[in-house]
């Protein structure tokens, strides 16, 4: 969407620490520009430097609460650059299990020894593949679909549906040139996602329509 959504705000807005931050901030920039404006007000009341220098300092108090939507609108735009998106009904191949050092942090026991302690964090790999497959049982065009694990996911198995989008420029998908993280299963109505890309409501009426129609969605051919 090309205005963020409650979720996409929600996604952005961060934890007590990051509003803190922006929080500050705001106070920064209300402050520096709010001294600026003065002056500028001084040496040549109503000019354009005085003017732009209040919106900077409207804006800049308002970093707190608007910051997460300009983050949305960025990580949006870059999805809506490409011209054409296709509905793909896929089929699960394989489901695993993998992890990620987020950070290392180093200290010296009471021994003097260096200990090392990993920040790791577990996330659950989907690949996806077309359905249904060919007559030789391959799958066609195949992908992974990587997001931090949740407990819901332990119900997915190989074999289920899923449905998501893809992205390309060229009309008939002969290369797909971006997917979402947003995969949704209708049978359990269970979004795998990492960022809610979509309108979640539109995209299930969506997905109602397609399924109603009651024949395959979209097949892509391998590059």
């Amino acid at each position: 969407p090309a205005v963020p959504t409650a979720d996409q705000y929600q996604y952005y807005w961060g934890t007590s620490q990051d509003v803190f931050k922006r929080v500050l901030i705001s106070v920064a920039c209300l402050v520096v520009f709010s001294l600026l404006y003065n002056r500028t007000q001084e040496n040549s009341p109503n000019s354009f430097s005085g003017l732009l220098m209040f919106v900077c300092a409207g804006l800049g108090g308002l970093y707190w609460m608007l910051g997460p939507v300009a983050s949305a609108i960025r990580r949006n735009v870059k999805l809506r650059r490409f011209s054409h998106a296709a509905f793909w009904q896929a089929q699960v191949l394989d489901v695993y299990l993998s992890e990620e050092v987020l950070s290392k942090q180093e200290s010296i026991n009471d021994r003097g020894r260096l200990e090392v302690i990993h920040n790791t964090e577990s996330f659950f790999n989907l690949e996806l593949g077309d359905s249904p497959r060919d007559a030789y049982g391959r799958a066609g065009f195949v992908t992974t679909v990587r997001v931090p694990m949740q407990r819901q996911y332990n119900r997915i198995k190989p074999k289920q549906t899923v449905c998501m989008l893809l992205l390309s420029n060229d009309p008939n998908f002969n290369r797909i040139s971006k997917i979402t993280s947003d995969a949704y299963m209708p049978q359990f109505n269970l979004w795998i996602s990492d960022y809610p890309y979509l309108r979640r409501d539109v995209f299930t009426d969506l997905t109602r329509y397609m399924f109603s129609r009651g024949k395959p969605i979209i097949e892509v051919n391998r590059d």
